[in-house]
């Protein structure tokens, strides 16, 4: 009669059949497995700061897309520390018994320097839910004011053996002098025969009031330009010979940005807005070719905003003072006597400079939806008849409507 004997089984068998029987039972019984969407969808912490985050469930892996933004350690059986490493963005995954697969959530590690979240860059397919476009306005504001006094006495006189004034004023024949008459100035003269005087006095002021809003859609994570102006061409000499090349220098309203999404409310924003015109009273001549200079006025810097919210990136506020006195030596130093033998001049500039920057949220128009009115669209088919040209038309064209407004 034979007898089967049992089969014997080791050690390490008998723990893996023991470890598949625990984990069939654990998936035979889940627990709370509905409650495990209470975890988030998006954790933000700051870097070098720690956060504790608890499961509904027990936790049976943790594993963290970079380690060099995040770390992240189990902390009992439900929960785990999540610390910031430096400023970025990566995944969390979580095992439980409840799935197969991890749960996984975003995490947003926050810089100790708006700057540093510059360099995060998020794609759509990272959170669906984050807005992936973003329309940054800038405005450039510019206010620029003279003011200009001057005032000057001619005194001339001629006898037979003296003559007293400036000898270019004299007129080429004998006995006869010229008035010195300013073309800019406002002239007073009195006397006659052989002595005579000019006053000259000007009083001036203005002012020059610029504002360009330039405004650019782009994705987030991307670079996008704008520029509104045109080309200068620049004649270069050739070294060696006496011929000359033409390179095109560019001017106008120029802004490059780079908006990066980094949560539901938060955008960051590298921005270098640029204004720059033809400067012809700064110009230089190239065999014989006067080429302009050019005013520029730009910054170059990264923000951090919410959705409507406005900064003032850059701002200058600058006062140019000049005055000049020319005199006689010592009868221009005589109490009110010497105003008839010196000039004065004061010149004042004032300029106010402000660059403000707003970014905004936008989604595209839905499709077949009616666009609105373009700038002027009620100008494009204007053909006004001779009657009302003639009685009517008062040239008011320059009401805003469409996009401009």
């Amino acid at each position: 009669m034979s007898h089967r004997h049992a089969p014997r089984f080791t050690r390490q068998a008998w723990a893996l059949i023991l470890s598949s029987l625990t984990a069939g039972m654990a998936v035979a019984a889940p627990g709370n497995c509905g409650a495990l969407g209470q975890l988030p969808a998006v954790v933000e912490v700051g870097e070098g700061l720690q956060q504790e985050l608890q499961s509904p469930v027990a936790i049976t892996r943790l594993a963290i897309g970079d380690p060099k933004i995040a770390d992240v350690r189990v902390n009992g059986e439900r929960h785990f520390l999540l610390t910031g490493v430096s400023s970025g963005a990566t995944s969390l995954m979580v095992w439980t018994a409840c799935a197969s697969t991890p749960r996984q959530s975003m995490v947003f590690v926050k810089g100790k320097a708006t700057s540093a979240l510059t360099s995060l860059s998020l794609s759509p397919s990272e959170d669906p839910l984050l807005p992936s476009q973003v329309q940054t306005d800038i405005r450039f504001v510019e206010v620029s004011r003279t003011k200009l006094k001057e005032a000057s006495t001619r005194f001339l006189g001629r006898g037979a053996n003296f003559f007293l004034g400036s000898p270019n004023l004299l007129s080429p024949s004998e006995g006869v002098f010229k008035l010195p008459v300013s073309p800019d100035s406002f002239n007073i003269g009195f006397g006659g025969g052989r002595v005579s005087a000019m006053i000259n006095a000007l009083e001036r002021s203005g002012f020059a009031y610029t504002l360009a809003r330039p405004s650019l859609v782009a994705m987030s994570g991307q670079s996008a330009t704008f520029l509104a102006g045109g080309e200068v061409p620049i004649p270069v000499p050739s070294a060696g010979s006496d011929t000359i090349s033409i390179e095109y220098k560019e001017f106008g309203i120029r802004l490059t940005l780079t908006p990066t999404v980094i949560d539901r409310n938060r955008i960051t924003l590298k921005v270098a807005p640029e204004v720059s015109e033809l400067d012809y009273s700064n110009a230089v001549q190239i065999q014989g070719i006067q080429v302009p200079a050019l005013t520029v006025r730009r910054t170059d810097t990264s923000v951090s905003l919410a959705d409507g919210e406005s900064f003032v990136i850059s701002g200058l506020i600058s006062t140019n003072n000049r005055s000049t006195v020319s005199k006689f030596p010592g009868l221009g130093d005589i109490p009110i006597l010497g105003a008839f033998f010196r000039e004065s001049n004061i010149a004042r500039e004032e300029k106010e400079l402000l660059m403000i920057v707003t970014p905004h949220l936008v989604q595209p128009l839905a499709a077949n939806a009616q666009l609105p009115s373009l700038p002027g669209e009620k100008l494009r088919s204007y053909d006004p008849n001779w009657y009302r040209m003639f009685f009517l038309e008062n040239g008011n064209f320059d009401r805003r409507s469409g996009l401009s407004q």
